[in-house]
């Protein structure tokens, strides 16, 4: 993989982002079926603990080929830990490094790391530098338009792209904001025209038409909590009949066990289950029944009863 990989990319680069406790390989794999095209990230790691050669966070990374291309993303504030994690993620054959320099998590912004890196941008650099310059992966990082404001956002991916960046991906909301607050993506079309690299934008995108509409000059989008329950967001033609859902969340629930295991695979999975029928009739019963299931049996029971249930209802 060569820095040009993000350049070279057929536009609009259309992307999973990474959800801490979503986006694991299970997910992405089901992601990728559905829009094989599709660039999919690993959830939030830390720098400092891959450094150490943590047992857990390798598994938390690990992957399988049909998820390439793959990146990885490293959360730090420690230029050198980031260097030695970098080691382990391109021998274990990520396409990419992402740095994850907008996370508004209170503990995490708390350990100076994620967003709290724009308010100590000279540390930031010094990170995509010493991960630029140790690295034959291409770089990028993932950011917010600012605290409160984005008086900063120009000047903070200008540094970055010195340092070495090879594309930035910008969540159009503010530090306070987080989830559901307003949306602004004027400030990211006009930065287009002052860095060299693409631009991806993240923030309440709710579908592919949608993220489409909304890129404008940008580069590419990056879908998240709207892939939730819902990994055809990343089709033009939306999924609604939920019978045909059911195989994918089958292989979902299989693949969750074979790499989780059958007890942690299933415990993780539920959550997921509940995502799948939040937006349907009866939503309330059956997200009782799918909350306490406890292996792939009784997930396919449930599944087939509620695909008698909605048979009924349409005879």
């Amino acid at each position: 993989m060569n820095k040009d990989f993000w350049q070279n990319l057929k536009k609009p680069i259309i992307a999973l982002a990474p959800m801490d406790g979503y986006t694991d390989s299970a997910f992405r794999q089901i992601c990728k079926e559905v829009n094989p095209a599709i660039i999919v990230f690993t959830e939030f790691t830390s720098a400092d603990g891959l450094s150490h050669g943590a047992k857990t966070l390798k598994e938390k990374i690990a992957f399988v080929p049909s998820e390439q291309p793959i990146i990885v993303q490293l959360f730090g504030k420690e230029p050198q830990k980031f260097v030695e994690a970098v080691k382990y993620c391109e021998a274990a054959g990520f396409a990419g490094i992402d740095i994850n320099m907008g996370c508004p998590a209170r503990k995490v912004i708390r350990s100076e790391h994620g967003l709290a890196l724009r308010k100590d941008p000279e540390t930031a650099f010094r990170i995509v530098e010493a991960v630029a310059k140790n690295t034959k992966l291409p770089v990028s990082v993932k950011t917010r338009l600012g605290w409160d404001g984005n008086l900063d956002l120009d000047s903070f991916a200008k540094g970055i792209e010195n340092a070495g960046a090879n594309l930035i991906t910008i969540h159009a909301r503010f530090f306070k904001e987080v989830r559901f607050g307003p949306i602004d993506y004027n400030p990211l079309y006009e930065l287009k025209s002052k860095i060299k690299i693409p631009i991806i934008v993240n923030g309440g995108i709710t579908s592919l038409t949608d993220g489409l509409e909304k890129i404008g000059n940008l580069d590419g989008l990056m879908i998240g909590r709207a892939a939730l329950g819902n990994p055809w967001v990343f089709n033009l033609k939306p999924v609604t009949n939920f019978s045909e859902k059911i195989p994918v969340i089958k292989r979902h629930a299989a693949y969750m066990v074979k790499t989780k295991g059958a007890k942690a695979g299933i415990l993780q999975m539920r959550k997921h289950l509940l995502d799948y029928v939040s937006a349907m009739p009866q939503a309330k019963n059956f997200r009782s029944q799918l909350a306490r299931v406890n292996n792939l049996k009784e997930i396919d029971g449930v599944l087939a009863e509620i695909k008698t249930s909605l048979a009924a209802e349409s005879a």
